[in-house]
């Protein structure tokens, strides 16, 4: 197997705001390298909530680079091309979108795919976070410590391999039924399961009858907080329908996307939160699979 697997820890609920990294990289399913760096956040506000997670302070960073500083001669050769891992990849995509955003980088061309995804297909477990996961298969962790997080995510896809007796990457990927999310030079295509959820709604809440893996919203659930700019709430349910989602009237663990208006997000950047933002901070924290998404990717996402 060849891949990399990749984690983030952020200063604050701003996805822009990376404080770690941690990636290790298997090359014929064994361990190649490692690297783990702390980062100083462009805009260096350490939230109480996620220094309480991962134990990083702005005093830790003090001396450490900016993102776009280890980005192309460190942080890019490692991961360019190559199939990325992570436990939670929306969280962790989405990451690193949005730091890459904010200095004005192109995204670099990689394909990428979820262990939480995998593992939902590899075994019947009650609960999926990482450290459930690194519990049940005997796997050594110190949680929300980027490289032990990006070291159990690969280990996590290795027995994943074992058990459905997969002997690439490839063969996992079709074997646990998922398909890769990709990233390329301005835009990118989420990760997906490949598994219809059943659920009875009315009106607004019916998935349409077309639905199939190939559109965006394919099997996922979305929510919303705050007023959008350009649709009504009737006009985006319907568009979430027509690629192949159902909406979630509030933020639960089975949501998947929320999507956040201009002026909401702007106000969130700032330290102002809605419920539905605070319900999706708290299920992340728990180890659910929920992407934060700009009204602004929310649309480049659906074209």
């Amino acid at each position: 197997m060849n891949f990399v697997a990749l984690d983030f820890e952020t200063a604050n609920s701003a996805r822009d705001s990376v404080c770690s990294i941690g990636m290790v990289e298997y090359k014929d399913g064994s361990l190649h390298r490692e690297y783990y760096r702390l980062v100083k956040p462009k805009k260096n506000y350490f939230a109480p909530i996620n220094v309480s997670i991962h134990g990083i302070t702005r005093e830790d960073v003090r001396d450490a680079y900016e993102f776009h500083e280890l980005w192309e001669e460190e942080i890019r050769p490692f991961i360019e091309g190559k199939l990325i891992i992570a436990h939670n990849a929306k969280f962790d995509m989405g990451v690193l979108r949005a730091v890459l955003d904010q200095y004005g980088l192109p995204y670099p061309m990689i394909a990428y795919n979820c262990t939480l995804n995998i593992s939902k297909k590899t075994w019947s477990l009650p609960r999926y976070n990482l450290k459930a996961l690194s519990d049940h298969l005997g796997i050594s962790l110190r949680h929300h410590q980027a490289l032990d997080d990006a070291k159990a995510s690969a280990q996590i896809f290795i027995k994943a391999g074992e058990t459905l007796q997969a002997s690439t990457e490839k063969e996992l990927v079709e074997k646990s039924q998922t398909t890769n999310g990709m990233m390329f030079e301005s835009s990118y295509e989420p990760a997906r399961l490949n598994k219809r959820k059943r659920a009875k709604f009315s009106n607004l809440m019916e998935t349409a009858a077309s639905a199939d893996p190939s559109q965006t919203f394919y099997a996922s659930s979305v929510s919303f907080s705050g007023k959008l700019s350009a649709m009504n709430r009737q006009q985006v349910a319907e568009v979430v329908q027509q690629n192949g989602g159902t909406i979630d009237s509030f933020v639960k663990a089975t949501t998947n996307y929320l999507v956040i208006g201009n002026q909401t997000y702007k106000r969130y950047l700032e330290g102002v939160k809605t419920a539905e933002i605070e319900q999706a901070e708290l299920l992340l924290s728990q180890g659910h699979s929920i992407e934060l998404l700009t009204e602004s990717e929310f649309f480049k996402l659906i074209g």
